[in-house]
């Protein structure tokens, strides 16, 4: 179960630059590729703490890696708190710009999941909190979208795993998370009318609870909750995390993960009028701590293949990241450090040839 993983971390890291730019100065350089988004297209989700303190060198030698494997599009955070860090007349996009120029260079579409709030801008000023007004939230989109528009990015995935406590604290509110996802939807649009908005990729929390102090909604619930408020036309595809592990993904059990997926979501969806809707897999994967939580290297690579062949035996899904790429620890029992398909000192495990056999050497529509 994946109900306490990749918080946003409110508490914002500060950034290590001290340019601080504005929306309107965004270099001219190169524009990212367009990428297919049909079922299955290969994407690697890597959260933005894994690129901080690297040289060019080392980033590049990843980025190659990437096109080695055959990926197509790279998820990763945009975070408000980092790049407003400083008040709401103040951005510093130095952190983000760096991993644009980089998806350019080697041919990479880029998916920004955004989220996080700055201190000026949270409900509760005295702990992790999410946003006060929504129409702060708005006017971030509004720049973001204006900088990296000309640059090629049509897409924006709307926070990272709402429906948890830990990335919407205190408490998971499918309401409030409604008013923000309009906000951003109405800002994106205004700046882009073809712009993709996608739901935030959900976790795969099997129930909801527990009573009177909620930590966490099942995907559906938290669904149909958003559209209850009136969220429903604020998006144009679903983001979706059916983690399974240790068991493989499987469709015919509801309480598998993937079964969670093309199931009771698909089935909230439909109830609402949106079935030509697609889900994104913006993340699936299983640790490699086996005995400890996680599963064995083989058994990683073979879930891997079978995503793939599920997501696109599935014509209502879109592109399916991979998470993650490299392990990051050694910590047996921490699952959160063996999602990579390297280990930790950049040794291939099985899941590497099995990725770039599923995708790289078995494109998608033959590409």
């Amino acid at each position: 179960m994946q109900l306490d993983r990749r918080s946003f971390g409110l508490g914002a890291v500060a950034l290590l630059t001290s340019s601080v730019w504005h929306c309107s100065s965004a270099s001219a350089q190169a524009v990212l590729p367009e990428a297919p988004v049909s079922s299955g297209t290969p994407g690697i989700a890597v959260g933005m703490n894994s690129y901080r303190n690297r040289d060019e060198a080392d980033l590049r030698a990843e980025f190659a890696d990437y096109v080695t494997l055959g990926v197509r599009w790279l998820r990763t955070d945009l975070y408000w708190a980092d790049v407003q860090a400083n008040g709401p007349g103040a951005y510093d996009w130095s952190e983000f710009d760096r991993i644009v120029d980089l998806s350019a260079e080697y041919g990479i579409q880029l998916l920004p999941v955004v989220g996080t709030t700055p201190g000026w801008a949270k409900k509760d000023q005295q702990g992790a909190s999410t946003p006060a007004n929504p129409e702060s939230f708005g006017r971030f989109l509004t720049a973001a979208v204006q900088r990296y528009r000309p640059r090629g990015i049509r897409v924006w995935e709307i926070w990272n795993e709402p429906n948890l406590a830990g990335n919407w604290p205190p408490n998971p509110d499918p309401a409030a998370y409604a008013e923000i996802l309009i906000a951003a939807h109405k800002a994106i649009k205004e700046q882009d009318p073809g712009a993709t908005v996608i739901l935030g990729g959900m976790a795969a929390a099997r129930w909801t609870g527990p009573p009177f102090d909620i930590q966490h909604y099942t995907a559906p619930a938290f669904l149909e909750a958003v559209y209850k408020a009136g969220g429903g036309d604020a998006f144009d595809a679903v983001g979706y995390h059916p983690y399974s592990y240790p068991d493989a993904p499987d469709p015919d059990w509801r309480w598998n993960g993937w079964g969670m997926m093309s199931g009771p979501l698909r089935n909230v969806m439909q109830r609402h009028g949106d079935e030509k809707k697609k889900i994104w897999i913006t993340e699936f994967g299983a640790p490699t701590n086996e005995g400890e939580g996680g599963v064995s290297e083989d058994e990683q690579a073979q879930y891997l293949r079978d995503a793939v062949k599920l997501a696109r035996d599935s014509d209502w899904s879109g592109p399916l990241f991979w998470y993650a790429f490299r392990d990051v620890g050694g910590d047996i029992g921490d699952n959160e450090l063996w999602f990579g398909i390297l280990d930790e000192n950049s040794r291939r495990k099985p899941a590497w040839d099995a990725f770039q056999e599923s995708f790289k050497h078995n494109p998608v529509g033959g590409e």
